[in-house]
């Protein structure tokens, strides 16, 4: 479609024809997706009665897609395809989205994201992203002083997920204890090894893989059975045993919120036993860390001792729900360890400057680096300390009540006492209340991963399920009661709908099932 006309600026100037195209485009995208946007709005905001997912197999998506070929779509081919997008993709602003540790976003951190796409710049070097660095430095020295760091001693970047940063917090203690290593690479007499409890995030053996160190070289601690915490007197006589192979200890990885049971490790037993060794001690809150927003009743003991720790990964994207990915790395009394750890050399791009230390790309493993302190920024400024202290507060107020709502009731079950904000717990159904003897592992399986099934394709909700190795638990439901929008009120649907869903679950049912997998095998 051809434009009429031309517009002119303050100097008279003409617009050049190919942006007055761009604009008109945008005017008319932007006109036909914010109805999309706000019918999806509406049917997340009905909750009871909107089901999560509209879920069909693959080759159901890719028809509707339809083809890329040689010729340019229409406009309209290409309003379908979003049509599409909305009407297969998985609701997680719907506030019983409660299957992942994210959930939805809200108005402030969606314009940020489209602000972001159209300067579209990289922030490595200060020249091209001088706003977006200047966020980036001053959230990260905010959330670093919120975590009981002092500011002189903040350094740290925003990092896409928790994983890099966990990553990057490796090679920087790596570097501190063996510097060589960056350039010359590992050497038989070094011989490292690092610590990471049995429930850590599986990133951190990754990182020693990545590191060229190996797996193999993961010491993993195990956890006290009632909490999920790392054994403090575990790990202190594993690191002594190692010290007396001849191998060098030289990196703890903690956890302020473990994926699974949501516990918290003791920071000052984990930062004493650091200290005694000469570890560095990486807080890995990716998950937990938004809990530090909460009233200081609530929180003490879930963040006592953080203050003292090396570095600390945070995923804002999750408890905070700015969207993905924004994840910061926060170092603690380690000026430049980043910068030294991952520096390239790259003279082209990186100069010595007045403005320099915002060059951020020189301490990061990346050289493109998405803006992602415009929607921390901009979410926090729209929110302030209050609105996320309502959100941690509430979060911790849903899982008070209805761990108390489980504990009433005879057809659910408490895995653990929660630490926080997961809830873990077992649903038992009419059949298996009345013969117990039956529920065996093997069934507790088979029921829970019916209904997660059953969240697919009927449900009004969907809870993650998983087993526990370390304590030999079969598949429970995991519940992460993160989403601001999801209220107190709602916990009892909750438990309801699993209900609802696994009613009818018995012995039977699951040798049906078999019988048919078998017949269309054969």
């Amino acid at each position: 479609m051809e434009t009429q006309g031309v517009e002119q600026n303050g100097k008279g100037e003409e617009v050049r024809e190919e942006y007055l195209q761009m604009k008109e485009e945008m005017r008319f995208l932007l006109h036909r997706v914010t109805q999309m946007i706000e019918n999806h709005y509406d049917d997340c905001g009905r909750p009871q009665t909107t089901q999560i997912t509209n879920f069909v197999m693959p080759n159901k998506i890719i028809s509707e897609l339809g083809p890329i070929t040689e010729k340019a779509a229409s406009r309209d081919d290409v309003i379908k395809s979003l049509e599409t997008v909305f009407k297969y993709s998985t609701k997680t602003m719907h506030p019983f989205f409660l299957d992942k540790l994210y959930a939805g976003t809200d108005p402030i951190g969606q314009i940020a994201e489209l602000v972001t796409s159209v300067l579209n710049t990289a922030t490595h070097v200060y020249h091209v992203s001088p706003v977006f660095s200047c966020m980036e430095v001053e959230s990260i020295r905010i959330l670093g002083e919120k975590f009981g760091f002092k500011a002189d001693r903040i350094d740290g970047t925003l990092n896409p997920g928790g994983s890099m940063s966990n990553f990057m917090a490796l090679f920087a203690a790596r570097h501190e204890h063996f510097p060589h290593v960056r350039k010359q690479g590992w050497q038989p007499g070094d011989k490292p090894v690092i610590f990471a409890s049995v429930q850590s995030h599986y990133s951190v053996s990754r990182g020693a893989m990545v590191s060229g160190m190996g797996t193999e070289n993961v010491v993993q601690v195990p956890s006290i059975n009632e909490t999920g915490q790392m054994d403090p007197l575990a790990l202190d006589r594993m690191i002594q045993e190692q010290i007396d192979k001849g191998n060098k200890p030289f990196f703890l990885n903690s956890t302020a919120g473990t994926t699974v049971l949501g516990a918290f490790d003791n920071h000052n037993a984990m930062a004493d036993i650091c200290k005694k060794y000469g570890l560095w001690h990486h807080v890995d809150a990716c998950w937990g860390g938004f809990l530090i927003w909460a009233d200081d009743d609530k929180k003490k003991v879930l963040f006592d001792g953080i203050s003292r720790a090396d570095s600390i990964a945070f995923c804002c994207h999750k408890g905070m729900g700015i969207p993905l990915q924004c994840t910061c790395l926060i170092t603690n009394g380690k000026k430049d360890a980043l910068r030294k750890s991952n520096t390239s050399g790259a003279d082209y791009l990186f100069h010595e400057s007045e403005y320099s230390s915002y060059d951020l790309g020189d301490k990061t493993l990346s050289c493109g680096r998405h803006a992602d302190g415009l929607k921390l920024w901009l979410s926090m400024q729209r929110h302030g300390f209050e609105g996320y202290r309502k959100i941690a507060n509430s979060a911790l107020k849903k899982a008070e009540y209805i761990t108390q709502q489980i504990k009433e009731r005879d057809d659910f079950k408490l895995v653990r006492e929660p630490a926080a904000v997961n809830v873990c717990c077992w649903y038992i159904p009419p059949y298996f209340r009345e013969h117990p003897t039956e529920y065996d592992d093997n069934m507790i399986i088979n029921v829970h991963k019916a209904i997660f099934d059953r969240f697919q394709t009927d449900g009004r909700c969907i809870i993650q399920h998983n087993p526990l190795a370390e304590f030999k638990l079969p598949n429970f439901f995991r519940l992460v009661l993160k989403c601001e929008k999801t209220r107190v009120t709602d916990m009892d649907f909750l438990l309801d709908e699993i209900a609802r869903l696994g009613a009818d679950l018995k012995p039977e049912t699951f040798a049906t099932e078999t019988e048919k997998h078998l017949s269309d095998q054969r």
